[in-house]
């Protein structure tokens, strides 16, 4: 009886720490990061040229490998500061929602702007990464009287993980293979 009872105790102090004891996962981005991101001026257009570090987790590249499409939402946003940046004017605005797939039929990997359905076919994962990596942004027209204006530029790179296969969702977010999300900002240009 007193070892049941030793037993028991013991059980419920480890059940306890266990409560205590929560490992917190800190999102990192190691698979997704802004290398460079460069705004050019110019007096009519102006460009943004942005290069990313973008390498995808092996359980984000098993489950492309698998049929399994990933989606990224890129959005660029341009605003004039007013008065110590509380108050922002959007002068420009732009979205793309890009495709990453694998064809098992061609052994090759597609990326696609969806927005406008164009698509490019590369042999190897880099390359398509690569392609994914490179984001430019031009020309960019600006209204007159902001040429000179104080510009702020955003730069958002969102995995979408709702787009993923339901059983798949609940890993994504806790999982930190799955963060292949970023946001850059250029201030005062």
């Amino acid at each position: 009886m007193p070892v049941c009872k030793r037993a028991y105790r013991l059980s419920s102090i480890y059940i306890l720490l266990g409560f205590f004891y929560v490992p917190i996962s800190y999102a990192t981005t190691d698979w997704l990061f802004v290398k460079n991101m460069r705004w050019e001026r110019a007096a009519i257009n102006s460009s943004l040229s942005a290069e990313l570090s973008f390498s995808l987790s092996p359980t984000a590249r098993e489950a492309l490998h698998s049929g399994i499409v990933l989606y990224w939402d890129i959005s660029v946003s341009i605003s004039n500061t007013h008065f110590l940046a509380f108050f922002n004017e959007s002068i420009y605005s732009n979205s793309n929602r890009y495709s990453l797939r694998y064809n098992t039929l061609f052994n090759d990997f597609r990326v696609q702007n969806v927005n406008d359905a164009s698509f490019r076919r590369f042999s190897s994962l880099s390359d398509a990464v690569n392609y994914l990596a490179v984001i430019r942004y031009g020309p960019i027209i600006l209204p007159h009287n902001i040429e000179k204006a104080c510009v702020v530029v955003d730069l958002n790179v969102l995995f979408d993980k709702e787009s993923l296969p339901i059983p798949l969702r609940p890993i994504a977010y806790f999982d930190e293979g799955w963060n292949l999300s970023t946001n850059a900002r250029l201030e005062c240009e």
